[in-house]
Parts: structure tokens; C-alpha cells; sequence
């Protein structure tokens, strides 16, 4: 998730994308990825998800409050701000989790405490 925080901060999703299975569990609940997107699908739509970000110069600071370890699971909870022009009013709490597959990311399930995410 270090790779994930570093896309935030830069925009420089890559060594993130490096990270993730062929085969890839995608769930968001919000916007034109919203969804469970699964498998070669799923891989696709974090891409993209990914793409967007950096090319609208999105930026967003996320303080990692917990991680818990459930067996092959790792579950993250964030409180998050907006951190560029385009994303200034974002202001949630996430929980986000991660499946391992030995040494790469084979799910990214987002859930937010915040629907939308506003600056209140």
C-alpha cells in the first residue's frame, strides 16, 4: 500500500499497477467505476481507475489510521483529504482491502464512510 500512497501523492501509479495480479478483483462504490469488477475486467478497470487520476492531476493525502491482517487479507482504514485543486473538496475515512496472492495484490475493494466525499 506504500506503492497505492505514492500514486496518490505523485500521480505516478505504475509501481502500484506492478504490483497486481493479471487476474484482478476491482470493487468502487462510486462513479463510472462503481461496481465489483472481476478478473481480466477487473485489471482493466483498476488500470483505468488509475489513468484518470494521474491525467486529471488528481491528488489526494491519506493518514493510514489501522491495518489489520486477516489470513490471505489486509484490510486498510484511511482518513483522506483532497491534496490538488481538482480534488480539494474530497474529505472521507476509507476502509480498503487488499487480497495478497504470494507477493502481489490480487483484490483492491474500496468502501467509504463518506457517499459522496465532502468537505463536512
Amino acid at each position: 500500500m506504500d506503492r497505492f500512497d505514492h500514486g496518490w501523492r505523485t500521480g505516478e501509479w505504475d509501481p502500484f499497477l506492478a504490483m497486481l495480479t493479471p487476474r484482478f478483483s476491482f470493487w468502487f462504490p462510486e462513479g463510472q467505476w462503481r461496481g465489483r469488477h472481476e478478473g481480466e475486467a477487473g485489471r482493466r478497470a483498476v488500470e483505468a481507475w488509475a489513468r484518470f487520476h494521474a491525467d486529471n492531476g488528481n491528488r489526494v493525502h491519506g493518514r493510514r489510521s489501522n491495518v489489520t491482517t486477516m489470513g490471505d487479507r489486509v484490510l486498510y482504514e484511511y482518513d483522506s483529504r483532497g491534496a490538488s485543486p481538482s480534488t480539494a473538496g474530497y474529505l472521507n475515512w476509507e476502509t480498503i482491502i487488499v487480497g495478497v496472492t504470494g507477493e502481489r495484490i490480487s483484490a483492491f475493494h474500496e468502501y467509504w464512510g463518506n457517499i459522496p466525499p465532502t468537505g463536512e
